[in-house]
């Protein structure tokens, strides 16, 4: 069976192809139906006729020839603008007001002034039957002058031995000022102090009066200064002073001295230093009636750079004094410091000098309550000394200081127990020389005022001439003292004290007695209720040693002393 199918031409290929494979699909469709029905012709006949079928494609696409000749379009001649234009130019003046400007500037508001407290008082009351007062009063806010007024009191009424027998007492009362301008500051002082105590120091079982052991010190102080205000290239500074002390026993001394200490520039790496003092000392006790004794001291000083880390003063002090002790009274000491900085923060020190110290009264009953009546008081010839150390800081808040001296004295003090009353203490000298030789160091850390410490230790050994041991002079010594700042409402307070080594001689069994070291711990606490009022608890001898200060004077135990405090 042939069929043939023709199509007519057309001009659009797309449209031929999709005409063609319609026709091819219809050809496919008519064929299943022929297809079905040779198979049934096969299954009743058993074979199918040959068939034939031939599709004949003939198309041919022919397409004219495109024409694309274009002609350009000429430029249209230009005509004249009518009418012509003209262009005319003319100097233009104007005038305007003037402009005053009115400028308001802008008010901030006056912060107020912060207030100063610059009043405080401080009162509590603790164990041992002891009131306690400290105040301080003084002027505010005034740029030519202060004026103060400082008080404090405190007493025990009851001590380690006997009660009321080892009672004891302090009491100070103070005026100062200062007034100072451009040139000139001006400052004084007057002052009273009350110590009283008791000799409790006595054989235990003994009967003792209370008014027979009692001892009470009595200072007057009168102090003034002038000095100049700002640094410049003369520098001074001139004091006088008047103290004067009695005694329960009858005793009385005065202590007259004026002092005058200056610098003077002569160029930028050289410095002229004077310092000079003179005092005159007159006692009268129970039994003595001592000379007026005189101690004159000047001490020129020149300073300079030879190098450029390193600094150098030279010269001598020269001492004219009279105590009887000694067979001559004009003395010469060599006066030789030098300063060497290893680095930005460090640096290193030494000096080789010496010095007449001035022994009185008033010095020995401030350092030993319990001393006796009518001793030989004379002064320390320090003949020489040697000191060199190290001292600087580590970062901005570690500071610290170490070194050793070594020190020759000449009729040199110490402390015995006398042998009529072991409750007082005679005042013995080394008429030969003492060796002193002194280790310290120190170091301190201040972590922007919340955190605060300073520690010291010392180390001594001593060496007499005459005397058997070093008396009631001891070989160590340390101190510990440590703030810390709470949020600005809590404040810790923790120290401790402490020494040891004293040897002193038992009079009643002949032999050398080493004393028990000392150690006491101590702590206070204050809560900030405002800016201006604040509570406390304070605790000393926290481990209730009952160590001794001096032999057969041991200390309170634990106390325990609470209060508050006011700024206005």
């Amino acid at each position: 069976m042939n069929r043939t199918h023709s199509t007519k031409r057309t001009t659009d290929p797309l449209k031929s192809k999709n005409y063609i494979l319609v026709h091819i699909l219809l050809i496919l469709i008519s064929i299943i139906p022929i297809m079905s029905f040779a198979q049934e012709q096969w299954e009743r006949d058993g074979e199918i006729e040959d068939v034939e079928i031939e599709i004949v494609r003939e198309r041919q696409i022919v397409l004219p020839k495109a024409n694309r000749n274009f002609e350009k379009i000429s430029p249209r001649p230009s005509e004249p603008i009518k009418p012509a234009i003209v262009y005319e130019f003319k100097n233009l003046n104007f005038s305007v007001p003037d402009y005053r400007s009115q400028i308001r500037p802008l008010r901030l508001k006056q912060e107020d002034i912060p207030k100063i407290y610059g009043n405080f008082v401080s009162a509590g009351f603790g164990n041992y039957s002891s009131p306690y007062l400290n105040a301080w009063l003084n002027t505010k806010r005034d740029k030519s002058r202060y004026l103060g007024v400082h008080m404090y009191h405190r007493s025990f009424g009851k001590g380690p031995v006997d009660g009321k027998n080892s009672a004891s007492g302090n009491t100070e009362i103070g005026i100062f000022g200062k007034s100072f301008n451009n040139s000139v500051t001006t400052g004084g002082s007057l002052n009273y102090e009350n110590n009283t105590g008791h000799f409790y120091g006595y054989s235990p079982g003994l009967e003792t009066k209370r008014d027979s052991i009692k001892q009470s010190y009595d200072r007057f102080s009168l102090s003034g200064e002038v000095s100049n205000t700002r640094t410049a290239d003369f520098n001074y500074k001139l004091s006088g002073y008047f103290n004067y002390l009695t005694d329960h026993y009858k005793a009385a001394e005065s202590d007259l001295g004026l002092s005058f200490v200056s610098d003077y520039k002569l160029n930028e790496k050289t410095l002229l230093k004077i310092d000079a003092s003179y005092a005159i000392i007159s006692r009268k006790d129970s039994l003595v009636e001592a000379t007026p004794r005189n101690l004159l001291k000047v001490a020129p000083l020149i300073q300079f750079n030879p190098l450029d880390k390193l600094t150098i003063a030279a010269g001598a002090r020269v001492v004219l004094e009279n105590d009887s002790i000694r067979s001559k009274s004009f003395h010469i000491y060599p006066m030789v410091q030098a300063d060497y900085t290893l680095s930005d923060k460090i640096n290193a020190y030494a000096s080789l000098r010496g010095d007449m110290e001035k022994v009185s009264l008033h010095t020995t009953s401030a350092e030993n309550f319990w001393v006796n009546s009518n001793v030989g008081l004379f002064h320390t010839n320090k003949s020489l000394e040697f000191l060199a150390g190290i001292r600087g800081t580590v970062g901005k808040q570690l500071s610290f200081d170490i070194g050793v001296s070594a020190s020759n004295l000449k009729d040199f003090y110490f402390y015995q127990n006398s042998t009529l009353d072991r409750a007082k203490f005679d005042l013995v000298y080394d008429l030969g020389n003492t060796q002193r030789v002194n280790f310290y160091g120190e170091l301190g850390l201040n972590k922007n005022e919340v955190v605060r410490f300073n520690v010291r230790g010392d180390y001594f050994t001593y060496a007499t001439d005459q005397l058997a041991e070093a008396w009631h002079r001891p070989t160590y010594r340390f101190s510990f003292n440590s703030a810390f700042n709470i949020y600005e409402k809590v404040l810790i307070n923790v120290g401790m004290v402490g020494q040891g080594g004293m040897k002193a001689f038992n009079n009643e069994t002949s032999m050398v007695e080493e004393l028990k070291g000392a150690f006491d711990l101590n702590a206070q606490a204050t809560y900030r209720v405002s800016r201006q009022v604040s509570v406390f608890l304070k605790f000393e001898n926290m481990l209730s040693n009952g160590y001794p200060v001096y032999l057969y004077y041991p200390v309170r135990g634990f106390q325990v002393l609470g209060g508050a405090s006011v700024s206005f």
